[in-house]
């Protein structure tokens, strides 16, 4: 290692060969990962989105009629390619795929103007690898274009620089972060942080402040002349998001964390979770070596601001744990802070300890997104495969299947899906485990993660501990198409 606390300082432009190759590994590896990670459409946020963009397509203007038909940027794109590619699942891609490569693209160019073109190389590799980003890349979430929209409102505030027309760059930075508030209310969180950089004066001057302030207002202001004139609430957005969640199941919390005493547990979420692998610890190294460097020189002032921001987001999600559960999502803006740190160590390095580092990052988070559950909803899966197979007839499932299959069946043509039970003599799609009396007609084994899909070709599936094996092979139930019996 060498350099550790070297400031931050541009690297020489790298030569056309050079960069195609790296851009082309890129685009590689970020591939291995979209494909190792993809989930697709997941008949949860994603439908409700669809039915926004929809509206805005057939009559429009739509004010939106619950929580998620509000986000208007990501309704307006998912709009557009409903336009471009059909109401089909391929539009659903193409929402996520592009918000996926604006973020990468984002982060990579910010670290690049930091510490030139390996830094920026290093940061587009890791954040676009990093599995919380990767899930959602594959189906329609807000998640992307808000941090997309932070990380942009955060730079462009930090190099806004003291000039006569810094003004203008504050501007710019307020109407990033009003766009994202409108995407999703929880991005006030990250600029609280602005109160006590606006106090101090530093490494933002609050004229520049002040200009952020007026574009923020003039985003939201326009949003609130939107409702009152389609609804005649002009807060009513507001509203809507404080009471959308108050049937939120808390139990929530223990799902994919180790949480220990809620003094530590947001701690915990950021260094013991899949969705992070190695991200975080990688930086506190970083931290650990370089120290305050990094927020150190002539470049250094978005990084401040951005970290400022993640921390705001951190400490105040931790705080609202009662109101927000601790889903790594919310966590989603001090990863990309922690991607950026480790990016600038990284390029520092030397060449044997960079790649090394780098490889075992990545390397993790494929293999962290390979033992995934890439069918969360084989139930519905199952469901609408019995429905395809027996257009002629009825098929009964759990309400909750049924309701989750109306997007996908609808795509289909089809409508022959209803609720459990099943009357005599019909057809039920239920876990093997439950199966009522009557004929087996077809059997929906659950398919195993991409891991277990790759063991079992290699011949190695035998050789795997039984205490993982069924969540390696068989992470859902065997889904029956049961003919009940003609009398029960």
């Amino acid at each position: 290692m060498h350099g550790a606390t070297a400031p931050l300082t541009g690297q020489k432009t790298k030569p056309v060969p050079t960069r195609l190759f790296a851009a082309l590994g890129l685009l590689a590896l970020l591939g291995a990962a979209v494909w190792i990670g993809w989930i697709g459409f997941i008949a949860s946020d994603d439908s409700l989105y669809f039915y926004g963009a929809e509206r805005w397509l057939t009559a429009p203007p739509f004010a939106g009629d619950n929580h998620w038909t509000t986000r208007f940027p990501l309704l307006w794109s998912f709009a557009a390619m409903l336009l471009v590619f059909g109401k089909g699942f391929a539009a659903f891609a193409a929402t996520a795929l592009l918000w996926y490569a604006v973020l990468i693209a984002v982060v990579g160019l910010f670290v690049q103007r930091l510490a030139g073109d390996r830094a920026g190389w290093i940061a587009a590799l890791l954040v676009g690898t990093m599995p919380v980003i990767v899930g959602n890349a594959t189906t329609v979430s807000v998640d992307l274009i808000e941090a997309a929209l932070l990380v942009g409102g955060g730079w462009l505030l930090g190099q806004a620089g003291c000039g006569p027309g810094a003004w203008r760059g504050g501007f710019l930075a307020g109407l990033c972060f009003g766009t994202a508030i409108v995407c999703r209310e929880t991005a006030l969180l990250s600029m609280l942080a602005f109160g006590p950089l606006f106090l101090i004066g530093r490494p933002v001057s609050r004229q520049v402040m002040i200009a952020a302030g007026v574009g923020l207002v003039t985003i939201l202001g326009g949003e609130a002349l939107f409702q009152f004139w389609q609804t005649g609430v002009p807060l009513r957005r507001y509203d809507i998001a404080f009471h959308h969640d108050s049937h939120i199941d808390r139990a929530a919390n223990m799902e994919g964390n180790f949480l220990l005493h809620p003094a530590i547990d947001p701690l915990l979420v950021l260094l013991i979770n899949d969705d992070f692998g190695l991200i975080f610890w990688v930086a506190a190294l970083a931290v650990g070596a370089g120290g305050a460097s990094f927020w150190r020189g002539a470049k250094a002032d978005p990084l401040i601001v951005l970290t400022a921001m993640a921390a705001a987001d951190f400490l105040l999600v931790a705080v609202l744990v009662n109101k927000l559960v601790l889903n790594p999502r919310y966590f989603t803006l001090p990863a990309i802070v922690a991607v950026v740190i480790a990016a600038l160590w990284l390029a520092r390095c030397g060449p044997r300890l960079r790649w090394m580092v780098v490889g075992a990052i990545v390397a993790s988070n494929l293999m962290l997104m390979s033992v995934g559950n890439a069918h969360p909803r084989w139930a519905m899966e199952s469901l609408i495969a019995a429905c395809r197979s027996h257009p002629g007839e009825h098929v009964s499932g759990d309400p909750v299947s049924v309701r989750r299959a109306r997007l996908s069946m609808r795509f289909l043509h089809l409508a022959n899906a209803r609720y459990a039970p099943a009357p005599a003599g019909g057809l039920l799609v239920v876990p093997a485990d439950q199966a009522p009396a009557g004929t087996v007609l077809a059997r929906y084994p659950s398919p195993p993660t991409r891991l277990g899909s790759l063991l079992r070709a290699t011949g190695l599936e035998p050789h795997v501990p039984q205490p993982i094996r069924h969540r390696m092979f068989a992470p859902n139930p065997t889904m029956l198409l049961v003919r009940t019996s003609p009398e029960r």
